[in-house]
C-alpha cells in the first residue's frame, strides 16, 4: 500500500485536481470495515466500526475524512459508503445511537438521526472570510504604500549606494507580488462560491513560495536593521527630509514576517466555522501546521543572523585575528554542540560546550568563556576537499578527506537540524556534498508539500548537536 506521504505530495497543491465530486449533494459517511492506524501526521486512524465523515474522494485509493473534528487521509478500501437508508440506526432508550454498530440493544427502539448539521456555522464562516479578507487587503495596501512612499523615496534621494538599497529592501517586492497574487486567487474563490471555496488549499498550494521568499527576507532582515543603526544620524536626516520616523522605517521592514504569523490563528478559525464534511477541512488543518511551521523557521533563522552578525560585529576569538574572522567571509550556520575527541587523553576528551560556526570555506570550533561574545579557538578546520555524507539508519552526518584520514561525525537530535546543516554545508564552495545528503537538502523554489517534512519544521534557534572528531591512522 502507497504511503499517505507518496500520496499526499502527488495530489499537493491542488487536491481537487483529481476529485471524482467537488461538489456534493448531500454529506457522505462511510463506516469502518477494519482498524486503521495512520503512520503519517496527515493520516486519519480509526477502529473497526468507526463513523467517519468524507470530505474529499480521490482516485488512486486515498480518501479524506473527518473523526472526532481531526481530517485526514486514509486507504479507501478500509471503509464502506453507508447509504441514505442505513442513515438512521436503533438506539437506546435514553436516545444514545450506536455510532460505531458495535451491537444492538434489546427492547424498545427509536429511529433517531445519526447525523445533525450546524447551521449557524456557515454565517460564522462568512464573518471569518470577511475579516480574513480584509486582513489581507489591509497588508498589502500598508506594506505596497511602505514600498512606494518610504522605500523608493530613499532609494531615490541618492544618498544611499545601490547595494545598501538592496540591503535595505531586500526581496520585498517580489514578496509583494506574490501575496497580491495570493489575495486575488482568495478572493476569485470566495467570490465564486463563499460556502465551499477551499481557503486552506489556496494557501497550503502558496506556502512553498511563500516560505522560499519569506526565509530570504527574514534571513536579510538583520542586516538591513543592522546597516540603518551603524548608519543611524544618516537615515534619521534622509527619513526627516520624506517625514517618516526612523521607528516607522524599523517597523515597516518587520511588517512581512508579523502578517506571517497571523495565519495559523486565522486557518484555526476558519476550520471552526467549516462542518465535517467540507472538503477544505483537511487542506485548512494542515495549512494551519504548515503557516505555524514557517513562522517558528522564519522566527529562528532572524535568530540565527542576529547572532552571527552580532559575532562579526563585535566577537572576541582568542586565537583568531579580526581581520582574519573577516576574511573567512559570511557565516553559513552556527550552533551550540557538544564536542568530543576520543583520540584525545581522557582529561581532555570530555564533553564540552563549544561554538560551532560553518563559513564558505571552514569550520570553527570555538570555546565559550564566561565573557559576553567571547571565545578561544579550539580547532580550525578547512573544508578544502573534504566529502560531506549522511551516518546510515541515524540522523548523522560525516565530515571526512577522501583517504580517510580524518573524520567529524556529526551525531543530530531531529531531522530538521540535520537538513539545516546540510542546507548550509551545501554551499561551501571546495566541499563535495554526496547524494545521499543531496536527496535531503529542501528545494525553496515551487514545489509540492509533503506535510511530515514540513510539521516540527524549527524545535529551537540552537539545538544541542554532538560532534565526534576521529582521526584514523
Amino acid at each position: 500500500m502507497e504511503s499517505s506521504s507518496e500520496r499526499f505530495h502527488e495530489i499537493i497543491p491542488s487536491s481537487s485536481d483529481n476529485v471524482v465530486s467537488t461538489q456534493q449533494t448531500s454529506t457522505i459517511y462511510a463506516r469502518a470495515k477494519h482498524a486503521f492506524k495512520g503512520r503519517n501526521n496527515d493520516e486519519l486512524s480509526f477502529r473497526k466500526g468507526d463513523v467517519i465523515t468524507v470530505t474529499q474522494q480521490l482516485e488512486g485509493g486515498w480518501w479524506e475524512g473527518t473523526l472526532h473534528s481531526y481530517t485526514g487521509w486514509f486507504p479507501a478500501n478500509y471503509v464502506n459508503i453507508i447509504s441514505e437508508s442505513e442513515r438512521f440506526l436503533p438506539s437506546r432508550n435514553n436516545g444514545s445511537p450506536m455510532l460505531n454498530g458495535d451491537g444492538l440493544s434489546s427492547g424498545p427502539t427509536k429511529e433517531t438521526p445519526l447525523f445533525s448539521s450546524d447551521t449557524s456555522r456557515q454565517a460564522y464562516r462568512k464573518q471569518v472570510m470577511k475579516d480574513f479578507l480584509e486582513a489581507e487587503l489591509n497588508y498589502v495596501d500598508s506594506v505596497t504604500k511602505f514600498s512606494d512612499n518610504t522605500l523608493i523615496k530613499v532609494k531615490d534621494s541618492k544618498k544611499i549606494s545601490e547595494k545598501d538599497f538592496q540591503v535595505l529592501a531586500g526581496n520585498l517586492q517580489l514578496l509583494i507580488t506574490h501575496q497580491r497574487e495570493l489575495l486575488s486567487d482568495i478572493k476569485e474563490a470566495a467570490e465564486k462560491d463563499a460556502t465551499n471555496a477551499r481557503i486552506g488549499g489556496l494557501l497550503l498550494k502558496a506556502a512553498p513560495n511563500l516560505r522560499h521568499l519569506l526565509r530570504l527576507y527574514c534571513e536579510n532582515h538583520p542586516k538591513a536593521v543592522d546597516l540603518i543603526l551603524r548608519n543611524k544620524d544618516l537615515y534619521e536626516q534622509l527619513l526627516n527630509e520624506i517625514d517618516c520616523p526612523l521607528k516607522d522605517l524599523i517597523s515597516g521592514l518587520s511588517r512581512p514576517f508579523r502578517h506571517l504569523e497571523t495565519y495559523p490563528s486565522m486557518l484555526n478559525e476558519l476550520e471552526r466555522g467549516m462542518h465535517e464534511a467540507h472538503p477544505d477541512r483537511g487542506d485548512t488543518q494542515r495549512a494551519a501546521a504548515v503557516f505555524r511551521d514557517i513562522a517558528n523557521y522564519c522566527g529562528a533563522l532572524r535568530k540565527q543572523k542576529e547572532m552571527q552578525l552580532e559575532l562579526l560585529a563585535s566577537g572576541s576569538i582568542d586565537g583568531l585575528p579580526s581581520e582574519e574572522l573577516k576574511k573567512l567571509g559570511e557565516i553559513l550556520y552556527m550552533s551550540i554542540v557538544a564536542v568530543d575527541d576520543i583520540k584525545a587523553s581522557t582529561e581532555e576528551g570530555l564533553s564540552c560546550d563549544r561554538c560551532v560556526i560553518l563559513f564558505p570555506t571552514t569550520l570553527l570550533i570555538l570555546e565559550i568563556t564566561s565573557n559576553v561574545n567571547s571565545y578561544i579557538m579550539k580547532k580550525k578546520i578547512s573544508l578544502e576537499k573534504l566529502f560531506l555524507k549522511k551516518a546510515e539508519n541515524k540522523t548523522a552526518l560525516i565530515l571526512y578527506n577522501a583517504d580517510g584520514s580524518s573524520e567529524i561525525a556529526m551525531n543530530l537530535l531531529s531531522n530538521d537540524e540535520l537538513q539545516r546543516w546540510i542546507e548550509a554545508f551545501s554551499c561551501c564552495t571546495n566541499l563535495t556534498v554526496t547524494d545521499d545528503c543531496c536527496d535531503l537538502i529542501s528545494s525553496f523554489g515551487p514545489q509540492k508539500i509533503d506535510i511530515s517534512d514540513m510539521h516540527n519544521m524549527v524545535s529551537s534557534v540552537f539545538p544541542t548537536v554532538h560532534f565526534l572528531l576521529v582521526n584514523k591512522a
